[in-house]
Formats: structure tokens, sequence, C-alpha cells
């Protein structure tokens, strides 16, 4: 049992695969980001949002812990985890839907450390650009408990810009020489 088990809120509806799409289209928030890294190529963008290290050159953020030791597909759950506050660490506890090395990583989470989320799914996926370099795609839905069906839709080209400013230190990790959790693996 992962520490602190006890304390996390449970989701109220993790998605399936099969799912994520009709979620997706339905859910009250929705934000979909389309950024291009013209001076890094597929192969290293995947590394870097498949890493451990995923968004962790934001201030607040740690990053995903992966089970050690297990080969990472559909059906891995691993933990996102940010410092909030002096005292307040949010983890949220993530199984992914799709791994497909170089393309793309979907997950719902399944539980967190506060009790705001019913439902969270993310998708991203990487495409080669035809002048070089790499974009990506990610889709973020989520519902939010307390606050049901309640359309938040349109506060989401704000998030939008915001998740595209956090997008920006991307790079940075890229010239630090950020390997993949499945590089280390081999």
């Amino acid at each position: 049992m992962q520490p602190l088990a006890k304390f996390r809120f449970r989701a109220t509806g993790p998605v399936t695969i099969d799912e994520a799409p009709a979620f997706a289209e339905r859910a009250p928030f929705r934000t979909d980001v389309v950024y291009d890294f013209p001076t890094i190529d597929p192969d290293a963008l995947w590394r870097i949002i498949s890493s451990d290290r995923m968004w962790s050159w934001l201030p607040t953020v740690w990053g995903c812990r992966y089970p050690d030791g297990e080969e990472i597909g559909p059906g891995t759950v691993r933990d996102f985890q940010m410092f909030v506050h002096h005292w307040l660490v949010y983890a949220q506890r993530e199984q992914l839907l799709a791994w497909e090395p170089g393309r793309r990583i979907a997950y719902t989470a399944t539980d967190a450390t506060l009790p705001f989320f019913g439902t969270w799914f993310e998708d991203y996926r990487v495409e080669p650009r035809a002048d070089g370099g790499s974009r990506l795609r990610w889709t973020m839905a989520v519902q939010v408990r307390f606050l049901g069906r309640l359309p938040l839709r349109w506060i989401s080209p704000l998030f939008a810009l915001i998740f595209r400013f956090g997008l920006r230190g991307l790079p940075r990790e890229y010239r630090d020489g950020l390997t993949s959790v499945t590089e280390r693996a081999l």
C-alpha cells in the first residue's frame, strides 16, 4: 500500500481507454493545447513527456513516480506529486490507458490527496513537424467534484494560455539531457 493511502480521495469516475473520447467530448472542463517544439525531435519530446520528470521544470512540481522495475504500459499506475504550500503536498495516482512509445501517453486519475476532482483524463500525442522538430497535442478533460456538470469550458481559453506558458520550460529538460523511464530500465 502506498504511504498515506488512507488519506487519499478516490476519483468518482476514472475512465477506460474506450470511454475516454466520449468523456473528453462531454467533460465540463476541457482544454486542448497544441505546442510546437521546432528544435526538439519527436523521439526526444517523447522521452521528456514519458519521463518521471514530466512537468518538474515548473517550480512546485516534483514529477511522476513510476513503479520500480516494472515494464511500463497500459495499466501501469504512477504517482504525480507537487508542492502546493508549506505543509500541503498534492499527489494524484494515475493509471496509464495508452502507452505508445514515441507517439502517445494517456491516463486517468484514480485518487488524489485533495477531494476536488471527480474524473480526470489527459492525452499527450507527439507528432513530427513537416519543417522539423515536433508538435505536442495535449487534451485535458476534467469533471470537478462538488461542481457537478457545471460547464467550466468558458475558462478553458485561460487555462490553455497557462498550460502553454508552462510548456515553455520543457526545452530546458531537453538541453539537460533527460532520459526516459524506459531508457533507465534497460
